[in-house]
């Protein structure tokens, strides 16, 4: 039983599930009429994230013995080879099903999110900053491929995508805090390693209040309906000020780890807004 409840741990079923939600909710506000649609759009979405997710385990596995040594495949002896089999047949997969979408979605899924997915792990994610950007880009990315996969076009959720992709940002450097153990003891350059905690508890800062300002923007208010302005407020706007003001020099990974938790949620709570907003 145990190992079975590493196999669900592995493929990440809460944020599949939150990928499915998000991918719902745009269907919902944009009214569409192309629901038919939305069974390949989320054969897509899954299989693209159950291989990403894999795929980032299985490349990280010797940090994760130092950061995450609950991992699936820190725990359990694998044949790497039949792994990488499984992440290629879901991803092509995935790819199949992503030829049958309008060709706008098709463009979002098989010339940006695929080859973003496959490069970040090979390549990017060792970098500064630039790793945290494209996982940004790759979950915000749903709210204009799912509108891209139903009508063809994309005309409301660009603006969406634009705090989704803020919020990520922050929660992927405040993880990069989180893991910069093992990130150093393999020679990742992420950002908190490179520059140090005080400089990119500085560019958090700056991020947050960036967000402040465009999430209030009238763009935004006159968008949505009134509740928008006191929902963002209490269940966004006043946790990312508290973590904000709790980030410091000397943090631990325990509360970094709670701060990425928390942004999780504050995410599921936008995605709560919209959907009560529109």
């Amino acid at each position: 039983m145990l190992r079975i409840s590493s196999i669900i741990k592995l493929i990440r079923p809460l944020n599949i599930l939150l990928g499915l939600l998000t991918s719902f909710v745009v269907s919902y506000i944009i009214d569409s009429t192309h629901l038919y649609r939305f069974f390949d759009l989320s054969i897509v979405l899954v299989c693209y994230m159950i291989a990403g997710n894999i795929l980032n385990d299985l490349m990280d596995i010797e940090i994760d013995k130092i950061n995450k040594p609950h991992r699936f495949f820190v725990q359990y002896q694998i044949n790497k080879m039949i792994i990488a089999i499984v992440v290629i047949i879901l991803l092509l997969i995935g790819s199949w099903f992503a030829l049958k979408l309008e060709p706008l979605a098709q463009y979002v899924a098989l010339l940006f999110a695929l080859p973003l997915l496959i490069s970040n792990e090979v390549i990017f994610k060792k970098m500064p900053l630039i790793g945290n950007i494209i996982i940004s880009l790759l979950v915000a990315s749903v709210f204009i491929y799912t509108e891209a996969g139903l009508t063809g076009e994309v005309k409301i959720t660009w603006k969406i995508f634009i705090l989704a992709f803020m919020l990520n940002l922050i929660r992927e450097i405040i993880k990069d805090i989180h893991d910069m153990k093992g990130d150093s003891t393999y020679n990742f350059k992420t950002l908190p390693i490179l520059v140090g905690i005080s400089k990119t508890i500085l560019l958090l800062r700056i991020l947050s209040s960036i967000f402040f300002i465009i999430s209030i923007h009238p763009i935004y208010i006159y968008e949505y309906s009134w509740h928008y302005i006191p929902l963002i407020l209490i269940t966004i706007h006043l946790p990312l000020l508290y973590i904000m003001w709790r980030l410091r020099v000397n943090i631990t990974s325990k509360e970094c780890d709670n701060f990425s938790k928390l942004l999780k949620l504050m995410i599921i709570n936008g995605i709560i807004i919209i959907l009560l907003s529109s």
